[in-house]
């Protein structure tokens, strides 16, 4: 591939890394959300043990984790 191919490929949108700005972003939101979600779980935890089972409150965490992740990575992206 020549130099003119190449700057003619990054002209028109071409893509020189597999990580572009967005995927970063949302890799960086996913990160947040999860040090912000897994020790709060783990506290919050004992409280509900006896309403909700196990697999209720991780459903519960995991629909709330991906709200704020989404709203998150929709704020900063």
């Amino acid at each position: 591939m020549t130099r003119y191919e190449k700057r003619a490929g990054r002209a028109q949108g071409g893509k020189r890394t597999m990580f572009d700005r967005t995927v970063i972003s949302r890799l960086i939101c996913v990160g947040l959300v999860a040090a912000v979600m897994l020790p709060a779980g783990r506290m919050l935890f004992p409280y509900v043990s006896h309403v909700l089972s196990g697999v209720q409150f991780q459903a519960i965490e995991a629909v709330v984790s991906a709200t704020v992740g989404f709203g998150l990575s929709a704020i900063v992206g």
